[in-house]
């Protein structure tokens, strides 16, 4: 041989990697692209935590479990402390957690009846957009944001 490929083998070779670069995808995607299983978990447990305080009317907890600027910007736009401001939103009882996929810091969430956008801080997971539903080929809409 002349170290050249045959045009039959490169079909072959470029069919076998695409089809691993498939399944790599699909993994990853399932698996919320190879984060380790406790950043899920904190995730989850965190969305968790937001819901039970929310379906609880605990506003003063549920403020707690939101990023900081999110809870500044809920302040901000209803001119009121957040346990206040809270019920104003109107976020739907999510109920239990469907889905998790984490990217670095940042985590979304899909529960029964919401999605939720999370991210990571020093004192572990805070929700930074709740009450989210998506919109085909736009990005999400949510009721609560930070800016």
């Amino acid at each position: 041989m002349d170290g050249t490929t045959r045009p039959g083998r490169r079909r072959r070779t470029r069919a076998l990697a695409a089809a691993l670069a498939c399944c790599a995808g699909a993994a990853a995607l399932l698996t919320g692209c190879g984060a380790p299983a406790s950043r899920q978990d904190g995730a989850r447990d965190a969305a968790a935590a937001f819901e039970r305080a929310l379906a609880g009317s605990d506003h003063a907890g549920a403020c707690a479990l939101l990023a900081p600027g999110t809870r500044e910007e809920l302040e901000r736009q209803e001119e009121t402390p957040c346990a206040r401001a809270l019920p104003g939103a109107r976020l739907p009882h999510g109920g239990p957690v469907r889905g998790t996929e984490v990217y670095g810091r940042q985590a979304l969430l899909r529960l029964a009846a919401d999605t939720l956008f999370l991210s990571q801080f020093r004192g572990g997971w805070k929700v930074v957009a709740a009450g989210c539903t998506p919109r085909q080929d736009l990005p999400y809409r949510c009721t609560l944001k930070g800016e």
